[in-house]
């Protein structure tokens, strides 16, 4: 808990040290936000904003456990107007700390209601599926055989081969957590993630990381989502093979949210409303992702649709409001 302390109030010198800039040159015409996408994507997809819109967009990208971390720090001097992308239950520990406000408009209405928050605290972009990603060259080499199931994580084969990020800074993993604790119950989630740390060679900050790792050889096997590890995968053409666990796997909400008493909430209401825009959606599908509406979208062969897929729910609320407790309990049953 007093790391968490420490990190918080990190994360505040340096929300106001990198947005200070920002407000210097701010005018009436432009937002400053954080966002948890893929900072490539993120470029585009603001750059294309600010084309159709006139409204200029200054951003700073981090994880999700780093933003949550950063607009709890500067909840009492907001620097940013919004938060686009990040696992939804980061959005759904804002909610339950009262960090974010409600939105609603004409856009957000047509979401389907599992794809939003209830009371319109944040509202969903698309969602992205847990998966396994080994490289096939490190499993030739040492004779691995791929897994198809969270039980194959666990083998002494995969000793000190295995990177996932780490939940204290990264919404895929707490997302990992969560979807154990759904599947097992909390106690053996736990004793599972006991028994898989033996396996683990890092834990990373960010969730992007362990695939990167994967792809460049450094390491032979991650857990991350499906639409990152496809799309390094065609750009790199490194030897992955993604396999999904056959007892059924979690995902995640990538979200949106207005931060309570953030700044200019009228040009944020526009940028949200936008992400909803045909424009949004296929740039979005250009990346991998599938979209929240893909009527009228050209989804990319590769892209996986999660309705053929088997999947763990997770109660998002439950988990925004456990996150401290749950993170506490792995720092002290895991990393220690």
């Amino acid at each position: 808990m007093a790391m968490n302390r420490i990190w918080v109030a990190f994360a505040f010198f340096c929300g106001l040290f990198a947005l200070s800039g920002c407000s210097k040159t701010a005018s009436s015409n432009s937002i400053a936000i954080y966002t948890s996408l893929d900072e490539s994507m993120a470029r585009l997809l603001l750059e294309s904003f600010t084309k159709e819109t006139g409204i200029k967009v200054d951003f700073v990208r981090l994880a999700t456990g780093e933003a949550a971390a950063r607009i709890e720090a500067e909840k009492n001097r907001p620097q940013a107007a919004l938060w686009l992308g990040g696992v939804g239950l980061g959005h759904a520990e804002l909610k339950a700390k009262g960090l974010t406000t409600p939105y609603t408009s004409e856009a957000t209405q047509k979401i389907p209601a599992a794809l939003k928050d209830s009371e319109g605290y944040w509202n969903g972009l698309y969602r992205g599926i847990l998966v396994f990603v080994t490289n096939t060259k490190q499993a030739e080499a040492r004779k691995l055989t791929v897994p198809t199931s969270w039980n194959d994580l666990l083998s002494p084969q995969w000793k000190g081969l295995i990177q996932i990020p780490n939940p204290g800074t990264s919404g895929t993993s707490y997302n990992l957590i969560t979807t154990l604790i759904e599947s097992m119950g909390e106690e053996k989630a736990f004793e599972y993630l006991k028994n898989l740390h033996k396996n683990i060679s890092q834990y990373t900050k960010s969730g992007a990381a362990p695939t990167k790792n994967v792809a460049l050889g450094e390491s032979a096997l991650a857990i991350g989502y499906f639409h990152d590890i496809v799309r390094l995968s065609q750009e790199s053409k490194a030897p992955l093979q993604v396999s999904f666990p056959k007892e059924g796997t979690g995902y995640e909400i990538a979200a949106v949210s207005l931060i309570k008493n953030g700044p200019k909430p009228e040009l944020a209401g526009k940028l949200i409303d936008w992400m909803y825009s045909k424009t949004a959606s296929q740039l979005l599908a250009d990346y991998y992702y599938v979209p929240v509406f893909t009527e009228g979208v050209d989804l990319r062969k590769e892209a996986v649709l999660p309705t053929t897929l088997k999947l763990i729910d997770t109660n998002i609320d439950w988990a925004g409001q456990n996150k401290e407790r749950l993170i506490d309990l792995w720092n002290s049953k895991i990393n220690t």
